[in-house]
């Protein structure tokens, strides 16, 4: 096993404490009742992710940004996950958040903690509402290729990287990394494919297996 250059974690169920930024908003803007009715078509293959994204954000058009933004950022970090964040770049790792989720959460983490990269999905938005539009950057089962850029500034491979997730959108990556680290897997799928699997409240479980990389 390689020492990993770069960490790249899913966001949702893994650093904050919403298993879906999509659903989040949805319960919070009183819009589930639809938006569980598009997720329902994805999941039996009526639609592709794409379509998916794109029917949830026509939910919230002409929302000020302002309600939206202070929703997710009320969601509560996962515990430690600041401190797994800040010790992993202190000890010479490149960190990058990976989610099919919303932008607005990977730039508030960003923001709040600090990373060297993230890409994720970005709600529209014009003077200071959205449009009800979404560019996807990141699909159900694109992570393996949409973290390739991100690679590629950081002069890394995608076999000198470690993993760590809790859902479905990880497999991809997780086929291709040095380091898989399934947090509270939230399925077998997931965990199947991972090297490492922590049950844990406490993401600072995941540090010493990746600091023994390093050390390694």
């Amino acid at each position: 096993m390689k020492k990993p250059k770069l960490i790249v974690f899913d966001v949702d169920g893994t650093l904050i404490k919403a298993y879906s930024s999509w659903q989040h908003l949805h319960e919070h803007l009183d819009t589930w009742d639809e938006g569980r009715k598009y997720a329902d078509q994805f999941h039996r293959g009526a639609i592709t992710y794409e379509e998916w994204a794109r029917l949830d954000a026509s939910l919230w058009k002409d929302l000020p940004l302002q309600r939206v933004q202070q929703i997710i950022d009320n969601i509560p970090y996962v515990d430690g996950a600041r401190e797994v964040i800040t010790t992993l770049r202190k000890a010479g790792f490149k960190v990058v958040l990976l989610s099919a989720g919303l932008s607005l959460v990977t730039e508030r983490i960003n923001r709040e903690i600090g990373v060297d990269d993230f890409l994720s999905n970005e709600l529209i938005v014009k003077e200071g509402f959205l449009t009800g539009e979404m560019k996807v950057n990141v699909s159900f089962n694109n992570k393996d290729e949409a973290v390739r850029p991100i690679l590629q500034r950081f002069d890394a491979k995608i076999d000198e990287c470690a993993a760590v997730g809790d859902d479905e959108t990880m497999v991809p990556l997780f086929e291709k990394v040095d380091l898989r680290i399934a947090f509270n897997p939230c399925s077998k799928l997931v965990e199947d494919h991972a090297d490492v699997v922590i049950r844990s409240k406490d993401l600072r479980e995941v540090l010493p297996h990746l600091l023994k990389q390093r050390k390694g």
